[in-house]
């Protein structure tokens, strides 16, 4: 079976490039049959530097789809279409600003191998550190992390999608930190687990934050193509149907911000840190190539901070 890798992008131009030289670094897209790009209303700079990928690139199998920005129906129909042009095929989605290990692919496709013959099999997703469901396995598995949140933070440790970890941005910038090293953080998980005996894998049937996926064409073609509100809907229709994600729980990854995140956490250094980490050669801390790219998101808020401040006057 053919592997698809599909990444979503829009307007964050630096959390994507980003994910494409970690995954150009580590070797992993050399693992898949076609690359696919799924472009929700790339223009400009962006476009650009889309085209120069693919053209310094040629040993890639590429592919572009793209459509107008937005959410729910404008992501479902770029993901539907991939899949039209590839199916029979193990799809590997991620957004723009998901950070991978080596090894990545092949753990997520031995987790595959080993499930794919229940047919109750609905989408496998590695620990994302930030969102709710891999949160909430690390701590569970580092009882020193749990009572460290607790202390810090004094909020409830849960699945739920929703949870302190979606809601404050303190707590993911925490969090990402504590596993800053991508592979690093993918060998304590791996040591913890040979040590302990664990299975590298768990089933689960709640909603979740689906920021990685790996699924397959008959998952695909049960599902009747993603639908239109995507996360909820799919995530219910795999508790309805009376079946199961897996956890994956050898294969660590990270994620910058969720939308409700997204501002506190632009004003912190934590994408130039994930980057300095993860690509060293890359990047200095204390540079000024290190400090501008801060500043600017900074700069751009404070248009939108005055005016929410005027429009508080009365």
């Amino acid at each position: 079976m053919q592997r698809v890798f599909m990444i979503l992008t829009s307007h964050r131009l630096d959390c994507f490039q980003l994910t494409m030289e970690l995954l150009l670094d580590r070797g992993e897209l050399a693992r898949f049959d076609k690359v696919v790009l799924l472009l929700n209303g790339v223009v400009g700079k962006h476009k650009q530097y889309v085209e120069d990928l693919m053209s310094a690139h040629p040993d890639i199998s590429w592919d572009t789809i793209a459509g107008p920005r937005g959410k729910g129906p404008f992501v479902a129909n770029l993901q539907n279409e991939c899949v039209k042009r590839y199916p029979d095929s193990l799809y590997f989605k991620v957004d723009e600003d998901v950070y991978m290990p080596e090894g990545w692919v092949d753990r997520m496709s031995a987790a595959y191998a080993e499930w794919k013959d229940d047919p109750r099999l609905g989408l496998l997703s590695p620990v994302v550190v930030n969102n709710s469901t891999g949160s909430h396995y690390l701590m569970k598995a580092f009882p020193e992390l749990e009572a460290e949140y607790k202390k810090r933070f004094d909020q409830e440790c849960t699945t739920r999608v929703d949870g302190p970890v979606w809601k404050y941005p303190q707590i993911a910038e925490w969090l990402t930190r504590e596993f800053l090293n991508i592979d690093e953080a993918n060998q304590r998980v791996g040591e913890m687990l040979a040590t302990t005996g664990e299975s590298p894998w768990e089933t689960f049937a709640h909603r979740f934050s689906i920021n990685n996926l790996v699924y397959d064409y008959r998952h695909w073609q049960e599902l009747g193509g993603i639908p239109d509100d995507e996360e909820p809907a799919w995530c219910q229709w795999v508790v309805d149907q009376g079946k199961y994600n897996v956890l994956v729980r050898n294969t660590v990854l990270l994620h910058y911000s969720f939308f409700v995140q997204q501002d506190w956490l632009d004003r912190t250094s934590l994408l130039e840190d994930i980057r300095a980490e993860n690509l060293p050669g890359t990047l200095k801390r204390g540079s000024l190539a290190y400090r501008m790219p801060r500043w600017r998101r900074v700069a751009q808020q404070v248009p939108g901070a005055i005016k929410r401040r005027l429009g508080g006057r009365e």
